[in-house]
C-alpha cells in the first residue's frame, strides 16, 4: 500500500501540540487528542522519538497487550521525504521538509559544487570534507524548539535532551545528557522528572534504525531492542507521577531486497546533468533541459514497476515536501524529479572511483506503509495535587550544574 504525508497527523503536529501546551504560537495544526491530555497541565512532559520504528515494525515486535500497542491514540504518517535527514530535522524543530529544507541524505550544493552527506559533511565519491564548517549547517540553519520552549511565557520549564552515543542532535538551549541503552535512558528521564522545576525532555533513540540497517526490520535484534523500549516505558509509566510521556517515530523503515545499479542503466543516465542525489528510496534527479521527454520514457520502460516518478512542479503543487510557504531555497535543492520507492528495492549510483558498499537491509525515504505509518502513543502518569497545575504556581527556577539532577 502506497501512503502519502498527511501534514495535519504528522510529527510536526506532535510538536505544534508541544508548542500549544507552552503557549508557543504555531501555524501547524495541533493534534486534538494530545491537546486534550496536555490540558491536565503536566508537569513533565517527555516525547521520545525512536527513528526507524514506524508502526509496523511496533506491531510485530510486541503483543496487543504490551504498553505501546495499548497506548497507540493514533496513526500518524512521516513527511516527505521520510528520510532521517529531512525527519530528524522535522521532530526537533516543527518545521516542514520545504521549510527547512533538508532534503535527502545527499544532497548537491552549488556553493561548494559538491554533493555532501548531511550527517557527515563528506563527499560520497571521494570521501573528502566538503567544508570546513558542515555545510549543511552552514547554508540551511534552523531553530529547535528548545529556545522557545525555555522562552516561553509560561516560564521555569527547563528543556532536556537526550540521545544515544555518538547522534548529532541540535541542543541549543537543553542541558544533553547521553545513554547507551534503555536503563540509562530511564535513569535520565526519572531524575529529570524529579526536580521542582517543570521541564521537557526531548528523547531521540536511533537504536531501531541502526538495527535494522543492519540486519532487517524482522530480525531478533530488532525486536529485541522494541521490547526493550517498550519495557522501559511500561517501567516509566508505573514509577512517575506528574508526567505525560509521549512515544512516536520521525519515519518508518523497510527490508530492502535488491538495489538497482544506475550506472548500468545507460541511456537514463545520458539524460543526466549529474550523479542522483537524496537516497536510494527517494531519488532526486537533476535532468538536461532537452532529455526530459526521454528520461519520463526512459524510467517507465525500467523502473516503473519498483519507482513511482513524480517532476518537481508535481510535487511542489501537490504539498508534498510540506504545506504553507516554501523556503525559497527548495528551488536550489529539489531537482526536476523525484523518484519514491514503491516496493521493496533502492537504487545507487556508483561513480567510477567509488569504493564497493555492503547495502543496507532496510531503508527509508520510500511511500511504503513500512516506512510512512507511525504510531502516536499517549501515556498519562498519576498526577498529584501538588503539581495538579503547576502553571499557575509561581516556580522559581533552580539553579542546574547537570550534578544534582543527572545521575552520572
Amino acid at each position: 500500500m502506497l501512503v502519502f504525508p498527511n501534514y495535519k497527523k504528522c510529527p510536526v503536529n506532535v510538536i505544534s501540540s508541544v508548542k500549544k501546551f507552552y503557549r508557543i504560537p504555531s501555524n501547524v495544526p495541533s493534534i486534538e487528542k494530545l491537546d486534550n491530555e496536555l490540558n491536565r497541565m503536566y508537569k513533565n512532559v517527555v516525547l521520545i522519538v525512536l527513528c526507524g520504528a514506524g508502526e509496523n515494525m511496533l506491531r510485530a515486535s510486541l503483543k496487543p497487550s504490551d504498553i505501546l500497542i495499548k497506548k497507540m491514540s493514533e496513526q500518524l504518517t512521516a513527511v516527505c521525504p521520510s528520510y532521517p535527514a529531512a525527519a530528524e530535522v522535522s521532530c526537533i524543530s516543527g518545521l516542514y521538509p520545504n521549510e527547512h529544507c533538508r532534503l535527502g541524505q545527499t544532497m548537491f550544493f552549488k556553493e561548494f559544487c559538491r554533493t555532501a552527506e548531511l550527517s557527515s559533511n563528506l563527499d560520497p565519491y571521494s570521501s573528502q570534507p566538503v567544508s570546513v564548517a558542515n555545510a549543511a549547517d552552514f547554508i540551511l540553519p534552523f531553530e529547535n524548539i528548545f529556545g522557545e520552549i525555555a522562552g516561553s511565557i509560561i516560564g521555569s520549564v527547563q528543556p532536556f535532551s537526550i540521545a544515544m552515543p555518538g547522534v548529532k542532535i541540535a541542543e541549543n538551549k537543553s542541558y544533553h545528557k547521553t545513554a547507551d541503552n534503555p536503563k540509562r535512558m530511564f535513569e535520565l528521564i526519572k531524575k529529570i522528572a524529579e526536580t521542582d522545576q517543570n521541564t521537557f525532555t526531548y528523547v531521540q533513540w536511533n537504536a531501531p534504525r541502526d538495527a535494522a540497517a543492519k540486519s532487517g526490520c524482522e530480525s531478533d535484534e530488532v525486536k529485541g531492542i522494541i521490547r526493550d523500549i517498550n519495557d522501559t516505558v511500561n517501567g516509566l509509566s508505573k514509577s512517575m507521577t506528574d508526567t505525560l510521556l509521549i512515544v512516536t517515530s520521525a519515519y518508518g523503515m523497510t527490508d530492502i531486497s535488491s538495489e538497482i545499479m544506475l550506472n548500468l542503466k545507460y541511456e537514463l543516465c545520458d539524460c543526466l546533468l549529474m550523479p542522483p542525489v537524496f537516497g536510494g528510496r527517494a531519488v532526486n534527479f537533476y535532468v538536461k533541459s532537452d532529455c526530459r521527454t526521454d528520461f519520463e520514457k526512459l524510467f517507465a520502460r525500467d523502473l516503473s514497476e519498483d519507482f513511482h516518478l513524480m517532476s518537481r512542479s508535481d510535487i511542489l503543487r501537490r504539498e508534498l515536501f510540506g504545506v504553507g510557504k516554501n523556503n525559497k531555497r527548495i528551488y536550489d535543492f529539489l531537482g526536476d524529479y523525484v523518484a519514491f520507492a514503491m516496493g521493496d528495492k533502492s537504487l545507487t549510483f556508483r561513480a567510477l572511483n567509488q569504493k564497493h558498499r555492503s547495502p543496507d537491509k532496510a531503508g527509508s525515504g520510500g511511500i511504503t506503509s513500512d516506512e510512512m505509518c507511525l504510531p502516536l502513543c499517549i501515556i498519562p502518569t498519576k498526577q498529584t495535587s501538588r503539581w495538579k497545575r503547576p502553571f499557575t504556581e509561581n516556580i522559581a527556577p533552580v539553579s542546574f550544574d547537570g550534578k544534582d539532577m543527572i545521575v552520572n
